[in-house]
């Protein structure tokens, strides 16, 4: 699972670039604070191909709803209670909401890091939860960004003036870092993983005639992941 995530490096052509596929940037450069984490519902920084049967014809930079709406909904965004926030790696190509979107519409969300939660030792129900920063060592200046592999859907809901468009992220089984048992609690860290990929990682994925899900069924990204935990007074984070 994955609720909580950093891009803390500006979404513009001077971070996200590729030395040979074209990157058209639809929407202006937002000006939200790099420190701020993204959460569900929050607008957030997205990658998708141009044409979706040809990636090489190039990418669009968007920002979009992170929370998918499915395309078939037709009420009030509030009346979609399905939390679409994350989609199971397990049955993209068959649960209702996210069938459609894994044919067709496969994205890239950029991030420098994620955030996960655990209960410390002695936590009682009430108490704040312990906060954990996963990332990477990058292998260069490049690689200081990843990307969930996503996929993303355009809905036409009753109360919102034209289409909405929105995202999720694929999770799938945990790696080492989240299943293996914490030294303190005895629990591991969480029971499913988001799926992080390098730019070249990416491109596989949004290629709809590509390896797909079987693609993601490794969980560790390239190197593995670090831990650290990371409180919450170090990030601009709302009450």
């Amino acid at each position: 699972m994955c609720n909580e995530y950093q891009l803390r490096l500006k979404f513009d052509p001077t971070v996200i670039r590729h030395e040979k596929l074209p990157i058209r940037w639809a929407d202006p450069v937002s000006n939200r604070p790099l420190d701020q984490p993204f959460r569900p519902t929050d607008r957030a920084p997205m990658l998708r191909p141009i044409d979706p049967a040809d990636v090489a014809a190039g990418l669009e930079a968007v920002e979009r709803r992170w929370w998918l709406v499915p395309w078939f909904h037709k009420g009030r965004v509030a009346d979609w209670k399905a939390m679409c926030t994350n989609a199971r790696l397990e049955t993209l190509d068959t649960t209702a909401a996210f069938r459609e979107p894994y044919t067709r519409r496969r994205a890239l969300i950029p991030l420098t890091s994620f955030i996960e939660y655990d209960a410390p030792p002695g936590w009682k129900k009430g108490d704040l939860k312990r906060r954990w920063e996963v990332s990477w060592s990058p292998k260069g200046e490049a690689d200081r960004v990843r990307y969930f592999a996503g996929l993303w859907d355009r809905a036409r809901p009753a109360d919102h003036e034209g289409p909405l468009e929105s995202f999720t992220i694929v999770t799938g089984p945990p790696g080492r870092v989240f299943s293996e048992p914490r030294p303190d609690t005895g629990r591991p860290l969480h029971t499913r993983q988001a799926r992080v990929l390098t730019l070249e990682e990416g491109l596989e994925w949004l290629r709809l005639d590509g390896p797909g899900k079987a693609m993601l069924e490794e969980p560790e990204t390239a190197g593995g992941f670090t831990l650290s935990e990371r409180p919450r007074e170090l990030d601009a984070v709302e009450a």
